[in-house]
């Protein structure tokens, strides 16, 4: 009984430890696709870093355009907006800036930047919709729900601090689930080791022969003499 418990208990856990490593893997796709929204932004406050000397000869406007890289791509997304929208504001009141050949590689490179940004986005939905899917469904709700696995949020620039809190499993959950089995494991290694052993059953001692069959020795033991007395005899008439 004991030995089918044992087998039970870690059948159980491979079945958990693969169905976390899959839960897991979708939770690192999200992530990696949250760090590419990053990217993208921080590509954007490249490019309009790169152009801030097109405004160099129109006052001090190149130093509130300069921007700098964080992980909250919501303050990039506002931020980087904001100094394409002022300047071209300022392209609008200067002709020569907006006749500029360099004004029109830097819309062109804003409008590749807006187009990269929103694919990232769509492929973080689709991973977070993945990732939500899996974890709906049976029996892999019942894995998550033990293993603290939460719902991930979509893009939403208004809420950077839930997608940037989202981590996937609970590490508490994790790690209580792991010594509830390992003590599962022990004590019933411990049980199997100390059960007393079954003692071999004694050897039992051989039947006493029937009268019948004492008779019959006796008569095949007779004859067995008579035959070796006649034997003999014939031995000493030879003789």
């Amino acid at each position: 009984m004991s030995s089918l418990i044992f087998i039970l208990i870690l059948a159980l856990a491979v079945f958990f430890i693969k169905q976390y490593n899959s839960l897991q893997s979708l939770t690192v796709e999200i992530k990696e696709a949250r760090a590419n929204i990053i990217v993208a932004y921080e590509k954007k406050v490249a490019i309009v870093n790169q152009f801030a000397g097109l405004v160099d000869k129109y006052g001090d406007y190149e130093k509130n355009i300069q921007l700098k890289v964080s992980d909250n791509f919501v303050e990039m997304a506002r931020e980087t907006a904001k100094a394409v929208q002022n300047i071209t504001a300022l392209a609008n009141q200067f002709p020569e800036l907006k006749a500029d050949t360099q004004y029109g590689k830097f819309l062109e490179a804003i409008s590749e930047n807006e187009t990269f940004i929103s694919n990232k986005r769509e492929i973080y939905n689709f991973q977070v919709k993945e990732y939500n899917s899996a974890i709906a469904q049976i029996p892999m709700v019942f894995v998550a729900a033990m293993l603290g696995f939460k719902q991930a949020p979509f893009f939403d620039p208004k809420n950077e601090a839930a997608l940037a809190e989202f981590s996937g499993a609970d590490p508490e959950a994790i790690k209580n689930l792991a010594k509830e089995g390992t003590d599962k494991l022990r004590d019933t290694f411990d049980k199997k080791t100390n059960a007393p052993k079954q003692q071999e059953p004694a050897e039992q001692p051989e039947k006493p022969a029937s009268v019948e069959e004492l008779e019959q020795q006796v008569l095949k033991q007779n004859e067995l003499s008579k035959s070796v007395d006649t034997e003999e005899t014939k031995q000493d008439d030879k003789k």
